[in-house]
């Protein structure tokens, strides 16, 4: 049967944000009150339980100071949580400049704003900060405004997180009275905004230059998320399926129990959080090595640029990335990996530069005893969770249980497929059976669908390669690639998020484009329906050869 692979890699990792001040540890909540007899616990009654949507990444609605909902992603490696720049603007939030900055790709301005509120459900974390970006790029990949991010200032308010993969809920509980972590960082940055003290000579801050009031510019037209998508964003995306035999064997039959840590350094015999990472320890090719567990990481392997030329590890087809600034990205394969109960070989995975957070830290971080060792490896994303049927995270106890799928559960997720399918690719590319389109585009933001006549969105072209395939079939600067026309097949209409036109397939995405060639044949004839001012037109485009040059796996060569 075909498999629709929905939002493949819906987005990248989150932001890297850090001001210039340390959080207190989560272990080290605010004194408990020494007439109570028995310890507290956490009870039913303190559990708040949601429902969310799985789109390659958890969304979920959140009110912000009552207004709303809004739909947010719940991304365990953002630092901060963010708010999209429309949605600070339509509150009416003060926007003050933010020192630092935010570093993802590269580094861009932010702004901070103070939230009365953010509530999910009946969890509502009170007064907090949060970084207003413009996230709007990222809509026209998505179909929707991301209005904004859940990080982990808010997260690590709740003494636990149980994410149901299976019933889509998240249940979100509170710690007892008394016991939550305290954050010197937000409580420093809230007075400073509020004018109750400052950083004197910091512009745009309270305490700065006399007379100097915050900017608002919050339509500043800059790449303000981190990074965009690390692989296809693709509603599209085709492949024989697993059968749902195949899927429960690959699942894990056990689960298991990892202990997690934070940023966490000691000062003068005191532990302080620096950043609030989950750090866990994975052996990548026989060697353990540091890594952040993030649910807005849709990929299960992303390596920093350091450790896959350490490891030396084998590079296939390249795509972009974007988000603060632009960059590239490359597919890779790691030969084993190895966390808990997972054992896996030939894992593709994504290779970039990674933030580092000794660099966001600045001549202040150079100072700190130890700080190196808050950098991290590589990042473990989502779809590690979604092999289990749960995942519980214990903040008091810097625990993470993954809870498998019984015997006669089926996981319905199937991470597998979409691993299986850039798998596929990074060895078609390889052995040269890779196709190319050679051409580069982006997508066309939301708000600019209706002023060029869109009713799904669509790659607008930015260059073609001079005699490629593109060029050869007429495809010009300028043109708004809508669909692949035929290559549906026989998806059933009803399939949920199926994103087709009939029997044809909608395209939004760069890196969804070039995952698709490199699946199929050079030489394969395809038909490109294209948006050119009020016309549309149906061309016939003969796929390139991808041309990978570079070593590779020896037992990956045909024989």
């Amino acid at each position: 049967m075909k498999l629709w692979i929905s939002r493949l890699f819906a987005l990248a990792l989150a932001v890297g944000f850090f001001a210039s001040t340390a959080t207190m540890a989560q272990d080290a909540p605010k004194p408990a009150d020494p007439d109570k007899k028995t310890e507290s616990k956490p009870t039913d009654s303190d559990t708040v339980t949601v429902g969310f949507e799985f789109e390659g990444l958890m969304f979920v609605q959140v009110k912000v100071n009552g207004k709303g909902p809004y739909k947010f992603l719940f991304d365990s490696g953002a630092t901060q949580s963010v708010l999209n720049a429309r949605l600070a603007t339509e509150l009416e939030l003060e926007q003050h400049d933010m020192p630092g900055g935010v570093q993802g790709v590269g580094t861009a301005e932010a702004k901070l704003v103070v939230l009365d509120s953010l509530e999910i459900g009946d969890f509502k974390r009170g007064e907090c900060i949060a970084a207003s970006m413009n996230l709007d790029h990222m809509s026209g990949t998505l179909g929707y405004h991301m209005m904004g991010i859940v990080g982990q200032n808010i997260i690590k308010k709740m003494a636990k997180v149980e994410i149901d993969f299976a019933a889509s809920t998240l249940g979100m509980t509170r710690y007892p009275e008394g016991e939550e972590p305290g954050d010197m960082q937000e409580e420093m940055l809230i007075r400073m905004l509020k004018g109750g003290g400052g950083i004197p000579g910091m512009p745009g801050m309270p305490g700065g230059k006399p007379g100097e009031e915050p900017k608002k510019d919050p339509k500043k037209d800059e790449d303000e998320f981190s990074l965009q998508p690390v692989g296809p964003n693709a509603a599209w995306l085709i492949q024989d399926g697993k059968t749902e035999a195949e899927a429960e064997r690959r699942s894990p039959t056990e689960g298991m129990t990892l202990t997690y840590r934070t940023g966490e350094l000691s000062f003068f015999g005191r532990k302080m959080e620096l950043v609030p990472y989950w750090y866990l320890d994975c052996v990548i090719n026989g060697k353990t090595k540091s890594f952040m567990f993030d649910t807005g990481a849709s990929m299960l392997l992303v390596m920093g640029t350091k450790l896959a030329d350490d490891l030396k590890l084998p590079t296939s087809f390249n795509y972009p990335v974007k988000g603060i600034g632009k960059g590239d990205a490359k597919s890779g394969m790691v030969d084993t990996f190895q966390l808990g109960v997972i054992k896996e070989v030939d894992v593709a995975c994504t290779i970039m530069e990674l933030p580092k957070i000794t660099d966001q830290l600045g001549e202040m971080g150079a100072m700190i005893p130890g700080v190196d060792k808050l950098n991290f490896d590589g990042i473990v994303g989502v779809t590690l969770a979604t092999r289990f049927k749960k995942m519980i995270v214990d903040a008091k106890d810097r625990h993470i249980e993954f809870v498998p799928y019984g015997k006669d559960e089926v996981n319905k997720l199937d991470p597998f497929a979409s691993e299986d399918f850039v798998q596929d690719a990074v060895i078609r590319t390889w052995q040269g059976k890779a196709g190319k389109f050679s051409l580069t585009g982006d997508s066309v933001q939301l708000e600019d669908w209706k002023s060029k006549g869109l009713e799904s969105g669509g790659l607008e072209v930015e260059a073609v390669d001079e005699g490629g395939a593109a060029a050869k079939a007429g495809i010009k600067k300028g043109d708004i690639i809508t669909h692949l026309v035929g290559v549906a097949g026989d998806i059933p209409d009803d399939l949920e998020d199926a994103d087709v036109d009939g029997n044809d397939v909608k395209v939004r995405d760069m890196p969804a484009l070039i995952m698709w060639a490199c699946s199929q044949d050079p030489g394969k004839e395809v038909t490109v329906r294209l948006q050119r001012g009020k016309e549309q037109l149906d061309v016939k485009v003969v796929l390139d050869n991808y041309g990978f040059t570079g070593a590779y796996p020896e037992r990956f060569k045909e024989k």
